[in-house]
């Protein structure tokens, strides 16, 4: 479980194709450290919520950014989604997440009331069901994971989907300019902008 005195929130920034921060994905991490030992995604999830909108406020933590925010499959019908400011969120949804029947209808139904969605560490095409990909506002993809002949086969796929393609994990200024040749539309990785404390 998480505990509520011991957490901390950072964020790190996505760029666009010209380098400017458009959005923060927040992140949740123990005790003020750099690193995140998350055994409830849901908890955390409502945790980094809670901390981020409720207690620091919006305007202070994002500016005018947009914020992914991490759910897994309970997160989905967490009563605290309710409470969210849908033009400033986008719904990342993790890659432990199971395509079914109940998934696609509740993702469908959350675009319906206005929500965004991304789909996190994509590395391949899910055979028979892509279900989630039609549906994705954003879909990331694990660069560092990828061949650069896998990565360029991928994104050519990826470009049947109406979603923007973010590259993850951006290492390098030459991994970014690589992604950004091969028609990436956002980037986000420790050479961009490593997580950050937010503080109130």
């Amino acid at each position: 479980m998480v505990r509520k005195s011991a957490f901390d929130v950072a964020r790190q920034p996505i760029v666009d194709r010209l380098g400017r921060s458009v959005a923060y994905e927040l992140l949740f991490r123990h005790d003020g450290g750099g690193h995140a030992e998350v055994r409830d995604s849901a908890g955390a999830s409502s945790q980094v919520i809670s901390r981020t909108f409720r207690q620091i406020g919006a305007d202070t933590a994002l500016g005018r950014s947009a914020a992914f925010i991490n759910f897994d499959e309970e997160g989905l019908w967490s009563p605290t989604l309710a409470r969210l400011p849908r033009e400033r969120v986008v719904l990342e949804l993790l890659e432990t997440l199971e395509v079914s029947d109940r998934i696609v209808h509740r993702c469908a139904d959350l675009k319906a009331r206005g929500f965004r969605l991304a789909l996190d560490d994509l590395t391949e095409i899910p055979e028979g069901d892509d279900r989630l990909l039609a549906l994705a506002d954003v879909i990331k993809v694990d660069v560092l994971a990828l061949d650069p002949a896998t990565l360029e086969a991928l994104v050519a796929r990826l470009r049947d989907y109406p979603a923007k393609l973010l590259a993850e994990k951006v290492d390098s200024p030459q991994r970014a300019s690589h992604c950004l040749d091969l028609g990436f539309d956002l980037l986000q990785g420790y050479w961009l902008g490593a997580p950050e404390r937010l503080r109130g």
